[in-house]
């Protein structure tokens, strides 16, 4: 019986997640989620994405100390990294931040330039999980073009030494439009803001809010860091 999924190594070293037929189509199952999730089946569409990432990672070595990289201009492959990262996502979001941290730390192992940005959510899992030497290794690779970085900085300092850096806030005064977004009473996601969001050019404050969003599991574990911050905050 004729697999799937085949990994094909290429002449580059690297190699390629090949389908055979309808279920190896991992372009399609992708794309076939993010329509079920529109459709307002959110769990259905995770389920499907979790089911497609068991499907890539069956394909994959089993062996924790082998790593392949992928080949990211191949359009399916390229799709099954984005598979991990979406399910890791999904997992994120749905409080299992250990098995997305692991979800993501496969695909940084698939192509360490992270050309999808996984490291960002990465650093997130981490802060849930306490796992403060894995963030530490991670944190300058955050680079300076988003709050994410001195916002990270700021819970790791906070959490592990109960004070913020000043060095740090400045960094993250940089940022006005999130600093604006931590001081508001809420954050609604009304349609104003998916239109804003979902552009090819999202504003600076639908951004700002979308990472405000995404950090709130973490301000939820820690509920006396925000208020802190907000109050040395210019």
């Amino acid at each position: 019986m004729r697999v799937f999924l085949e990994l094909q190594p290429t002449a580059n070293q690297s190699f390629r997640l090949v389908s055979n037929g309808k279920r190896g189509n991992i372009t399609a199952r992708l794309e076939e989620s993010y329509q079920v999730e529109q459709s307002g089946e959110f769990e259905k569409a995770c389920q499907m994405r979790f089911d497609l990432f068991q499907d890539i990672i069956s394909t994959l070595p089993d062996d924790e100390e082998s790593s392949v990289e992928l080949d990211r201009n191949h359009p399916n492959t390229l799709s099954a990294m984005e598979t991990i990262l979406a399910s890791a996502v999904d997992n994120y979001l749905a409080g299992d931040s250990e098995m997305a941290a692991a979800q993501l730390e496969l695909l940084l192992d698939c192509d360490s330039e992270d050309p999808l940005e996984a490291t960002p959510i990465l650093a997130l899992c981490y802060i849930l999980l306490e796992e403060w030497e894995c963030l530490e290794d991670i944190e300058e690779d955050l680079g300076d073009k988003s709050a994410i970085h001195p916002f990270v900085s700021a819970i790791r300092q906070f959490a592990t030494n109960g004070t913020i850096e000043p060095n740090t806030i400045s960094n993250l005064c940089r940022f006005k439009e999130f600093v604006a977004e931590l001081k508001l009473a809420d954050h609604p996601t009304n349609e104003a803001y998916i239109r804003d969001i979902s552009s090819e050019r999202p504003s600076r404050v639908a951004l700002a809010r979308e990472l405000y969003l995404r950090c709130e599991p973490i301000l939820k574990q820690y509920p006396d860091f925000l208020p802190a911050l907000i109050a040395v905050l210019k």
